[in-house]
């Protein structure tokens, strides 16, 4: 015999009030077990779900912060300057990238990491390229 048949076999032996009993608390039992299965379940939709709203966010908030930075270069730029600017898609990148690590660092440590590691100072005895002349490597920074 198979352990659901001898399983059915000892069910038929009790009493109405028992069987009633027992059936209730297996339908309880089912039913957290679902609501615990559905909530982790949910919590992993809704958590991925929420990377990709932020992520989404992160962009149109990098692509804003590249117009604005790019229209202040072009603005605050001298006329008579020949230097090429920086492209546009890595102020982009350098943006998102600090967006994302806003999700790891306060608004503070941001700013601290960026003022010590990512901002290089200009001096002003650097010699200016000639305008046929690419930009050097390591005039970009990220």
């Amino acid at each position: 015999m198979s352990a659901l048949q001898e399983l059915f076999q000892e069910l038929s032996k009790l009493q109405p009030a028992t069987l009633t009993v027992v059936t209730a608390v297996v339908g309880a039992t089912g039913a957290v077990i679902v609501a615990v299965v559905t909530g982790v379940i949910t919590k992993f939709v809704v958590g991925a779900r929420d990377r990709q709203d932020r992520e989404v966010e992160w962009r149109k908030h990098a692509i804003e912060l590249t117009k604005l930075d790019l229209d202040r270069k072009l603005k605050t730029r001298a006329p008579t300057d020949t230097r090429p600017l920086r492209p546009s898609i890595l102020d982009f990148l350098a943006n998102y990238r600090d967006l994302q690590d806003l999700d790891k660092a306060s608004p503070r440590d941001l700013y601290a990491t960026i003022l010590a590691m990512r901002i290089k100072k200009q001096t002003t005895t650097t010699p200016e390229p000639s305008p046929k002349e690419p930009p050097a490597a390591t005039e970009y920074e990220d």
